[in-house]
């Protein structure tokens, strides 16, 4: 059976740059800090990824639908309860 990684909440990190950037997932154009979360256990890479992921979807330059088309399917390969 797959291991689970526990997504970090706001608060949670030592590192107050990742606090914030989970709280922006949660609260900004994301809309869901569980992705950010467990990819805030590597805190650089979570600085580094955020602005990739807001180049392509805050921007709007990926339409709303198939955003979320996006992340459907993303939950169903990863075989996540999103």
């Amino acid at each position: 059976m797959a291991t689970r990684i526990k997504p970090l909440k706001p608060g949670e990190s030592s590192d107050p740059a990742v606090n914030e950037l989970l709280e922006q997932g949660r609260d900004g154009w994301w809309s869901d800090s569980a992705m950010f979360g467990v990819i805030g256990r590597n805190p650089e890479l979570l600085k580094s990824i955020v602005p990739v992921f807001g180049a392509f979807f805050g921007a709007g330059k990926i339409e709303p639908h198939i955003h979320e088309l996006m992340r459907l399917k993303t939950g169903q390969i990863n075989d996540c309860a999103y």
